[in-house]
């Protein structure tokens, strides 16, 4: 199959850590793989580092008739069987493109638990553009039920993401400790992630007040970049928590981050898929994370991490104390993900399922 992915996302994150190991995963079962994306963004420049064919573009407006020109001209030049979409404006302007190309099938991959638009515009889109729907969790695709029930429910996959256990089978050769100048007791808490609003980074703040005064042997790490950064170093600053907090920024390192970290948090306010929460799963480290979205398909609570209530500082740092006071079970949990994505969440699993879809696709 000659398959073209578009994301028109600037930041990168859990769902171009996904993208990147799909199309990966295609291109060694020997699909074509293109993909139309963003000029100067972090995708694009990883993808080129591993040879992809990629095709920067400006997007304009949804129905930017010079967009879906040069769109359905490079489908046509490069006969194309199916397109990949990640955002509704994508698939809209993605959508039409392929219809004017002839290209067989059309299939977002929907990514958020947010509800379809129950507009005429949403149904003419994912009723006449779409020719099947994936979806990351049944979180995601009750959402899409609920918000659009003139969509047939046969025509929606569920597909979890997948991760490839081996950069976890690799002991860290560079020690985070000895990098920020730690002693080798300290007991890192890590975040990684954009660092935005609906990732509750300020409840996490918060509840780090209450727990680095009973655990001075803790740290809180912040992996990643985004609007927050600013008001997470004057929280810092005015809390006198310099030694207790360090914003590592952007890191290629993430399996070794994680095998060193005592625990990852996530306390999102709504979530895509969570995909670092795999990632920590395969690192053999448990998760504090909220009851929210797909979340909860992937955190056992209570086996191989905590689920807390949203927006809710003070069970936040209950549940990240209490596994800080108790390693045995920490290490238990810990041992049970690396079970889970072994079972459930690996990355040959998810690329079967895709090729399956697409193939089905093509032939319907």
């Amino acid at each position: 199959m000659n398959i073209l992915f578009i994301n028109s996302i600037q930041m990168w994150g859990g769902g171009e850590v996904f993208l990147m190991d799909i199309m990966s995963g295609l291109r060694e079962r020997g699909h074509k793989i293109y993909l139309l994306c963003r000029y100067d963004t972090e995708l694009a420049e990883n993808a080129w580092k591993k040879k992809f064919d990629v095709t920067g573009m400006r997007f304009g407006g949804d129905l930017d008739p010079i967009v879906v020109w040069k769109t359905q001209k490079f489908m046509r030049e490069k006969k194309i069987d199916v397109v990949c979409t990640n955002l509704d404006k994508e698939l809209r302007f993605g959508g039409i493109a392929a219809k004017l190309a002839g290209v067989k099938a059309v299939i977002p991959s929907r990514e958020v638990d947010v509800p379809l638009k129950n507009n005429l515009r949403y149904r003419f889109v994912y009723n006449f553009l779409v020719t099947h729907l994936i979806v990351n969790s049944n979180a995601t695709k009750n959402s899409v039920m609920k918000s659009a029930p003139w969509l047939k429910e046969n025509k929606i996959s569920v597909i979890y993401k997948g991760i490839s256990l081996r950069p976890y089978e690799i002991k860290p050769t560079k020690s985070l400790c000895e990098e920020l100048g730690f002693n080798e007791k300290t007991k890192f808490v890590t975040f990684i992630g954009q660092l935005e609003k609906r990732k509750g980074i300020k409840y996490l703040l918060e509840a780090w007040k209450s727990i680095h005064s009973k655990h001075e042997d803790s740290v809180l790490l912040f992996v990643g970049k985004g609007p927050m950064k600013e008001y997470i170093e004057e929280f810092i600053s005015s809390n006198n928590l310099e030694s207790q907090i360090k914003l590592l920024g952007f890191r290629n390192d993430i399996p070794s981050i994680l095998q060193q970290s005592y625990l990852l948090t996530l306390p999102s306010l709504y979530e895509g898929f969570g995909y670092v929460l795999v990632e920590a799963m395969a690192a053999r480290i448990p998760t504090v994370a909220t009851n929210v979205s797909s979340i909860p398909e992937i955190v056992d609570d209570k086996n191989t991490g905590l689920l807390v209530p949203i927006e809710d500082s003070i069970k936040l740092a209950d549940a990240i104390s209490y596994l800080l006071n108790h390693p045995n079970e920490t290490k238990s949990m810990g041992m049970l993900g690396r079970k889970i994505v072994e079972n459930k969440f690996k990355i040959d699993l998810m690329i079967d399922n895709f090729e399956k879809v697409f193939l089905q696709s093509i032939i319907m």
